[in-house]
C-alpha cells in the first residue's frame, strides 16, 4: 500500500468516527478538521499555524479561527473508543494525574504538584487524564485531559481540597463516562472513602490498589451450632494478616498478564475498615517485597 492509499484509508476512517458521534459538526467544519488531522499527521517536526498553511493549503487566520470552535471532545472521543473497541469488550474508564514540568510564573494553574516519575512533590502543571482502557485488546483510547487548578487557589477561592476537585471533575463527566462502562479505575491515591463514595453515588463501580498496611477484616462466618446469645450478632472477624492469608476463605487462581507471565493470586470478599464496606480484594504475591493489594466494590466482579 502506498502514501497515497494510506492516506485515503485514514481520511475515510476520520470521517466515519467523526459522522457516527453524537456531536454534530457542520460539514464545513469537519472537512477543515479532517485536513487538520491529516495535515498533523504529514508534518515532521514542530507543528504551529504557519506549517499547518504551508503543508495544508489553507491560511494561518483560517487554521486560527477554525481552532476557536468549541466542540465536545469528550463525546468524540467516547465516540472512537466505542468504535475502536466494541461493546462486547471488557472496558473501564481510568483516571490518573499527569504532572507536566513548566518554569515561569504567570502560566495558569502553575505550582507544586506531585510527580509520579520523581517520587516526589515538583513545581509546574498537572492535567487530570481520563481514559477508555480495554482488558482484551491491552490499549487506551484518550477521552479528555483537565487542566488541575493551582491547590492554593482551588483553598482561597472555592473552599476546596485537591481531592474535591477530582470528585467534582468526575462528577461533572459522569454521564457521558456512564454512557461508556460503568467500571472506574484508579490508583491508591484515590482508594479513600470521601472520593470511593462519591462516585458509587454517581453509579460507578470504583477498581483501585490499597496500600499494604490496609486494615482489612473478615466477614464473620455464622456458626449455626452456637448457643444463641443476646445482642448484636458479630459481623467481622480477625485482621487479614497478608503473610499468613485464612485459605479457608480465600480462593486462589492463576492470573497471565499480556506477556505471558502467570502469577498466582488469592481472591476473597472482606470488609474495608477505612472505606467502610465489603470488598473483594485480589491479593498478588511479590517476591521478597510486601504482596500488591487491589479492589473492587462490586463484591460479584470477576477477580
Amino acid at each position: 500500500m502506498n502514501v497515497l492509499a494510506i492516506l485515503k484509508d485514514f481520511t475515510f476512517r476520520c470521517k466515519s468516527v467523526f459522522e457516527n458521534t453524537t456531536t454534530k459538526m457542520s460539514k464545513r467544519f469537519l472537512n477543515w478538521l479532517i485536513l487538520t488531522i491529516r495535515t498533523v499527521a504529514l508534518i515532521p517536526g514542530k507543528v504551529n499555524f504557519t506549517r499547518l498553511s504551508r503543508y495544508g493549503g489553507r491560511t494561518a487566520k483560517t487554521f486560527a479561527s477554525n481552532f476557536k470552535t468549541a466542540v465536545d471532545w469528550m463525546k468524540v472521543n467516547i465516540g472512537m473508543a466505542q468504535d475502536c473497541f466494541g461493546p462486547a469488550d471488557d472496558m473501564a474508564v481510568a483516571i490518573d494525574p499527569s504532572f507536566i514540568s513548566k518554569a515561569g510564573r504567570l502560566t495558569y494553574g502553575i505550582g507544586r504538584f506531585w510527580s509520579g516519575v520523581a517520587q516526589r512533590v515538583k513545581r509546574g502543571l498537572e492535567i487530570m487524564a481520563i481514559g477508555a482502557i480495554s482488558l482484551s485488546k491491552h490499549t487506551c483510547v484518550m477521552l479528555g485531559a483537565v487542566q488541575s487548578p493551582n491547590f492554593r487557589t482551588l483553598e482561597s477561592e472555592k473552599q476546596m481540597s485537591m481531592l474535591d476537585w477530582y470528585v467534582a471533575l468526575v462528577r461533572s463527566k459522569a454521564a457521558e463516562l456512564l454512557s461508556l462502562t460503568d467500571i472506574l479505575v484508579a490508583d491508591a491515591f484515590f482508594s479513600k472513602y470521601e472520593f470511593v463514595n462519591e462516585v458509587i453515588g454517581m453509579g460507578f463501580r470504583f477498581v483501585g490498589r490499597l496500600r499494604a498496611n490496609s486494615y482489612l477484616r473478615y466477614l464473620a462466618i455464622p456458626d449455626s451450632s452456637s448457643l444463641r446469645r443476646r445482642g448484636r450478632k458479630k459481623k467481622y472477624g480477625e485482621k487479614v494478616d497478608f503473610s499468613n492469608l485464612d485459605m479457608s476463605v480465600f480462593t486462589s487462581f492463576i492470573y497471565e498478564d499480556s506477556k505471558g507471565n502467570k502469577t498466582r493470586c488469592h481472591t476473597a470478599v472482606v470488609h474495608s475498615r477505612a472505606l467502610k464496606r465489603d470488598i473483594r480484594i485480589v491479593v498478588c504475591p511479590v517476591e521478597n517485597a510486601e504482596p500488591l493489594l487491589y479492589f473492587s466494590t462490586d463484591t460479584n466482579m470477576r477477580p
